[in-house]
């Protein structure tokens, strides 16, 4: 048969192009549109992770054990495997953990990218490997039962990445979103820990997380209840379900409310440190708004020049006109 390698190639493609399509809908519904470069490199370490967590369960556990079964004679002259395979199987066992925490250190989701930095990872990244693997596999098995329950209920999913501050927890967490609820008069709000299937990935990310992303994941992911409305609430990121035009009202308001809160709404360190700027700027204005323009022209050349992506310049900016915006508020009620 010929033409059989041409259409095993043929397959072999449209499968990869299925499991990127729904590998990018998976961590997109669970760990939010991270933004730039860091997106990037998420997507590219969840693939490895899962594609390593396959490569040990599914070829390095029944191969090594039954060469180990074959040596011990316990069964017979079944495992016919050329040493350069088993090099190749424990290169790769071996090699991608590592490799997968070196790109994190490079994408700088750790304060300081040196080689100390990745050499600190090397053991913790193969557990940490594993616990992310595992959870992109559960991402891909749920997405699409999450995809179906959407369509058929007419409800809206939207998101808003976000990094707590380093000494919150997961209460801080959840009064951050009730008070963003609460500017839009939405108060009945029902606070409980997230269950089910659809908290299992969340679950089992955080130890992934908290020693490969450099986000410090604490406590329990967060279900939240009003009216039709479903959010789940994490460390780094807050999804919210429901109609339509409720969703992105109740995005509208976090992204709002959420500004110069013990939230980031950046990934970047560079980043953060500007949002840290603003912050420090909105809370000793003192009623100067000359003053504050002075210091905010200053900030924002220099945001302007920094490498920053254009979704980190973005919500910088924001940020900046809505200081701006609030300050003149108070000097005119003032």
């Amino acid at each position: 048969m010929p033409f059989l390698p041409f259409v095993l190639l043929l397959a072999w493609q449209a499968l990869s192009k299925s499991a990127s399509f729904a590998l990018g809908w998976a961590t997109a519904i669970y760990f939010g549109q991270v933004p730039g470069r860091q997106g990037r490199i998420l997507s590219v370490i969840s693939l490895l992770a899962a594609g390593w967590v396959i490569l040990v369960v599914g070829f390095a556990l029944p191969i090594l054990g039954g060469a180990a079964l074959e040596s011990a004679g316990i069964i017979g002259e079944n495992f016919d495997v050329e040493f350069i395979h088993y090099a190749a199987l424990v290169a790769g066992i071996v090699l991608t953990p590592p490799a997968v925490a070196a790109a994190t250190v490079y994408a700088e989701f750790h304060d300081k990218r040196n080689g100390a930095t990745w050499l600190r990872m090397v053991p913790i990244s193969y557990p940490a490997t594993a616990m992310l693997g595992i959870s992109v596999l559960q991402m891909v098995a749920f997405t699409p039962i999450l995809l179906i329950q959407r369509w058929r209920q007419k409800r809206k999913l939207v998101q808003v990445p976000l990094v707590m501050h380093k000494g919150t927890d997961d209460d801080d967490l959840a009064e951050l979103v009730r008070s963003a609820l609460a500017s839009i008069d939405l108060r009945d709000v029902t606070v409980a820990e997230a269950t089910g299937p659809k908290s299992w990935p969340l679950r089992t990310v955080g130890f992934a997380a908290r020693h490969l992303l450099g986000a410090v994941v604490r406590g329990e992911p967060m279900r939240l209840t009003v009216d039709e409305l479903e959010i789940l609430a994490y460390a780094t990121n807050v999804s919210i379900l429901g109609p339509k035009e409720d969703a992105f009202r109740v995005r509208a308001a976090m992204e709002r409310e959420l500004a110069f809160s013990d939230a980031y709404l950046t990934w970047n360190e560079e980043a953060q440190a500007f949002e840290d700027e603003l912050r420090e700027i909105h809370e000793s204005a003192n009623g100067d708004l000359e003053g504050l323009r002075r210091r905010l022209s200053a900030v924002q050349e220099r945001i302007d020049v920094a490498s920053l992506n254009s979704e980190g310049w973005n919500v910088l900016y924001r940020l900046r006109l809505q200081l701006e915006q609030v300050a003149e508020r108070k000097a005119r009620s003032g």
